[in-house]
């Protein structure tokens, strides 16, 4: 588990100062052509690509599986390897911060790079640290999140409550009864425990699932992270003994 988290962090990483330097560099340009004439539409793309990057954030969800690591007791799910749309925004705040603090200072000029400026640094380091992932433990879950880090022990669930659709929103929130028992940080909602699902490999549906399945059944969760507990949640979820 460790080994391919680290793999998509380094990944991450790369894309992250990509992004930062995509972003400068079309601010600067953005600066130079100026208004010259067909050109200048060149200072559209970044809208263009924002609003594909906010498309794919609620597009299609991973289609993997869980990983198997017996040394972790853990069952894992790795983030994907499409392109985040959180590496788009960072480029996107990165562009329009250096274009406004390039562009002559007229008005409320310091507006926009006064909210840009800070969500770019926000998530440059957001995305240095961490990468979307979850694990299922004997002990409870684990959701890693560029943004917040989420621990839920399964004694906080509520097993009798259905979980809410996930299936549109690209989230699945837990139902969780016991609020005390969870520890989160970063930014996330005090009100709600949600794991968001569009950028993990793994189907909602199966990890739904299978989060639902052990925290109804108490006596699976010590052989979670084994071959044969795998092949028997699979069965299960399929709808087998």
């Amino acid at each position: 588990m460790r080994e391919t988290i680290d793999r998509a962090l380094r990944r991450q990483r790369v894309a992250a100062a990509v992004a930062v330097a995509v972003g400068l560099l079309w601010g600067l340009a953005a600066r130079w052509v100026g208004s010259a004439g067909a050109v200048a539409l060149l200072t559209l793309v970044p809208m263009l690509v924002l609003l594909w990057a906010m498309l794919r954030a609620f597009g299609r969800p991973g289609t993997g599986e869980f990983r198997v690591d017996e040394r972790e007791h853990a069952f894992f799910v790795p983030p994907t390897g499409r392109t985040s749309y959180r590496w788009i925004v960072l480029a996107f705040a990165t562009y329009t911060t250096t274009n406004q603090l390039v562009s002559d200072r007229e008005g409320l000029w310091w507006l926009y790079p006064s909210l840009t400026g800070p969500l770019a640094v926000v998530l440059a380091v957001a995305l240095w640290r961490r990468v979307p992932s979850v694990a299922l433990t004997p002990a409870g879950i684990t959701v890693g999140d560029p943004l917040r880090h989420l621990w839920v022990p399964w004694e906080a669930l509520d097993p009798a409550v259905p979980f809410d659709s996930y299936r549109q929103s690209g989230h699945l929130r837990l139902p969780v009864r016991n609020r005390n028992l969870v520890r989160q940080r970063g930014i996330s909602s005090r009100r709600h425990t949600v794991v968001e699902t569009g950028e993990l490999d793994a189907t909602p549906g199966l990890l739904a699932g299978a989060i639902q399945h052990y925290a109804a059944h108490p006596e699976h969760r010590a052989t979670i992270g084994t071959p044969q507990e795998h092949a028997r949640l699979r069965s299960a979820l399929a709808g087998g003994a």
